[in-house]
């Protein structure tokens, strides 16, 4: 197990990926998800951006209308095996700065999909 998996395991952890058509999304582990070893290598760079969004509804299912608000794709991992699944589309156009933000991580992660077709993602 590498530190980072030491670091991670069991632990909620947020992590974020960009689909095909530069569509932004916030994948939440639930402690046991997968994350791609690109993103598992860079966590506190995603737990940076993490705490810098607004998300009144933090510790409550409503956080992801949060982050949909925010202009994010919202994917929760199922527990027991998964896969993540959809729990919110973009309600709202992403800002600038956030998109800057997201699109300037060494370690956003490229997925080649489309976010706004699938409701479920079972491995990264």
């Amino acid at each position: 197990m590498s530190i980072y998996e030491e670091e991670l395991e069991g632990r909620e952890f947020d992590w974020f990926a960009i689909d095909s058509e530069g569509n932004i999304g916030l994948f939440s582990t639930a402690g046991e998800g997968t994350i791609p070893g690109e993103v598992m290598g860079a966590y506190s760079e995603h737990d940076d951006i993490l705490e810098q969004l607004e998300s009144p509804n933090w510790g409550s299912s409503e956080v992801w209308s949060d982050y949909a608000a925010l202009g994010l794709y919202v994917y929760d991992w199922n527990l027991h095996g998964g896969p993540y699944k959809r729990e919110r589309v973009p309600s709202n156009v992403m800002s600038n700065e956030l998109k800057t933000k997201l699109l300037g991580m060494g370690s956003l992660y490229s997925l080649p999909i489309k976010f706004k077709e699938l409701k479920e993602i079972a491995s990264v």
